[in-house]
């Protein structure tokens, strides 16, 4: 899918919440949007400078492995706890965080030549301690030689050390404002796309009625703002790119990432039983339909009573609502793509016992699983076509 508008790339700050970030700029990539312009606070200022750079799977790798002594001279352990406490500790002693490995990532993978040849405009937030101000920067704004050590004065994080430039002082931008859309609108872009990581509120300028604002955030918990910790950036990369995708329409349901199917399998499934199969999804459901004829049994009996739990309006929903009320009981990873035949599989072959409830609407639920799961095994061993 090719979009011919241009685009502007919105990323706020968030600390360790920018893994989510880079996951969203490798699905950019693949989206191919026409990107022209890209504008970051604080972490989404160095996840931008990386993009105009033309090295998001770099970033996306870089992400995948960064831990706290990427980013800060600290003693502690990988243990999130310790880190913590020795911020704490850092910052009663009136010491602010030592942040020279950073530093030296950025200046070892960032090119300002690079960047500004790219063709994409880049601007950044930060904040003039020395003078009480605000700074807002196009990349044309920006001296040459000098854009990388904006980048880290839009990500000097109030606990970090402070960042000098010409005898002035800066800290992060998130302080005044951590969502530049303003960025933006004032270079005149109509498509912008924000991605939505920031710990902190903000506010957004009016939005003109022919700008269309595209906002995506995390559909899952992101962690703290301090939390380097690979294995949960490794998750937020993931949600990232996910989310992204099903922004843009590759994947559909609320919290799971399915490719667009077809047709309905579960309905599909349901009507192809014969009367044995059917009984067996009668029997889960605690209901009677001896006697009855194979459609009346399913349009009047079964659909109505599934429908008394799973609330939808067509078979395409209730087949999606199905599958992902199913795969969250029985625990199915979240964050992956499926195809309806391999979330078909996953829950056939799911060992998951159902919790044990006395309560009415949990033990409904559990009756609903119970029948999805029978009917993905019917799916299974008849060799039904996804």
């Amino acid at each position: 899918m090719a979009f011919s508008s241009p685009w502007a790339l919105v990323l706020t700050g968030g600390g360790a919440r920018g893994a989510y970030e880079a996951g969203a700029l490798k699905a950019i990539n693949q989206l191919d949007l026409d990107v022209k312009g890209v504008y970051g606070t604080s972490v989404g200022a160095l996840n931008g400078a990386f993009y105009c750079q033309g090295e998001t799977e770099k970033l996306y790798k870089m992400w995948q492995n960064l831990s706290y002594s990427d980013v800060m001279s600290i003693n502690a352990s990988s243990n999130t706890t310790n880190v913590y406490l020795n911020v704490i500790r850092e910052m009663f002693s009136f010491h602010l965080i030592n942040v020279e490995p950073l530093i030296e990532m950025v200046k070892e993978n960032l090119d300002e030549q690079k960047i500004r040849d790219s063709g994409i405009d880049f601007g950044l937030v930060t904040y003039d301690l020395s003078k009480f101000s605000p700074v807002e920067l196009y990349i044309s704004q920006i001296p040459k030689g000098q854009l990388l050590d904006y980048v880290l004065a839009s990500a000097n994080y109030p606990i970090f050390q402070r960042q000098i430039i010409n005898g002035q002082t800066y800290i992060d931008g998130g302080v005044y404002n951590n969502a530049p859309v303003n960025m933006a609108l004032e270079k005149g872009f109509k498509n912008i796309l924000l991605v939505n990581v920031s710990d902190i509120p903000f506010f957004l300028p009016p939005i003109p009625k022919d700008v269309d604002l595209k906002s995506i955030s995390p559909s899952g918990t992101i962690g703290s703002a301090l939390d380097f910790n690979p294995e949960n950036e490794r998750r937020l990369e993931k949600m990232g790119y996910l989310d992204t995708l099903k922004a843009f329409g590759k994947f559909v349901g609320r919290n799971y990432y399915i490719y667009p199917p077809k047709s309905p399998i579960l309905i599909d499934a349901l009507l192809s039983m014969d009367a044995t199969e059917l009984s067996k999804i009668a029997d889960i459901l605690d209901l009677n339909i001896a006697g009855y004829s194979h459609d009346l049994a399913v349009y009047g009996i079964l659909i109505p009573e599934i429908l008394q739990t799973v609330k939808a309006t067509s078979f395409d929903s209730l087949n999606l609502d199905l599958f992902e009320i199913t795969a969250s009981v029985l625990d199915i990873n979240r964050l992956a793509p499926y195809t309806q035949s391999e979330l078909v599989k996953a829950i056939a072959e799911s060992n998951q016992k159902l919790n044990t409830s006395f309560l009415f609407f949990q033990i409904k639920e559990n009756s609903i699983v119970e029948v999805v799961r029978e009917i993905c095994k019917f799916i299974v061993s008849s060799g039904m076509k996804c």
